[in-house]
């Protein structure tokens, strides 16, 4: 399993027992439904829809568990002040950081080769995503998205 986004069905058993269903959501919302909430969910690495394999919340967090807890990594702050002596420092923080996501990939069973590939496609989205917004926390409040995809080709044109 990949992530916490694995898409699962939710049902619940009512106070007569029946199963009734929730609806879809991914596998950290599932878990977080309150404890006294019998829940089933379907497996998380199937389709959804065509899933007869289901199962309770104690074997869902044993499934997801793993992909959901968050990573602390601490990254040192800079030090220098001029441009070149940054970088040079990001350059050194960040390959002790990757050794680490990679030497932890391996004990876990993951191959050094897929792991590097992971991390190459996934700052290749972080850069797209900074490309595109530098700072996302400067956007203003109340966008709308559905009028700004409007003449973007997408569905609400």
């Amino acid at each position: 399993m990949a992530e916490d986004r694995k898409i699962v069905e939710v049902t619940v058993t009512n106070d007569v027992g029946e199963q009734v269903p929730v609806g879809i959501m991914n596998a950290k919302q599932a878990l977080s439904l309150p404890e006294e909430m019998e829940v089933t969910v379907s497996h998380p690495d199937r389709e959804t829809g065509t899933n007869d394999e289901l199962m309770g919340r104690d074997e869902l967090r044993t499934l997801t568990e793993a992909w959901i807890a968050p990573v602390r990594i601490r990254f040192p702050a800079p030090i220098g002040e001029d441009a070149e002596d940054r970088s040079e420092e990001a350059r050194a923080a960040v390959r002790n950081v990757l050794e680490e996501i990679v030497a932890s990939a391996n004990e876990a069973g993951w191959a050094t080769r897929e792991i590097t590939d992971a991390l190459i496609e996934v700052v290749r989205s972080l850069t797209d995503a900074n490309q595109a917004d530098p700072d996302p926390a400067d956007d203003p409040l109340g966008r709308d998205p559905i009028r700004e995809q409007i003449g973007r080709g997408e569905q609400y044109d």
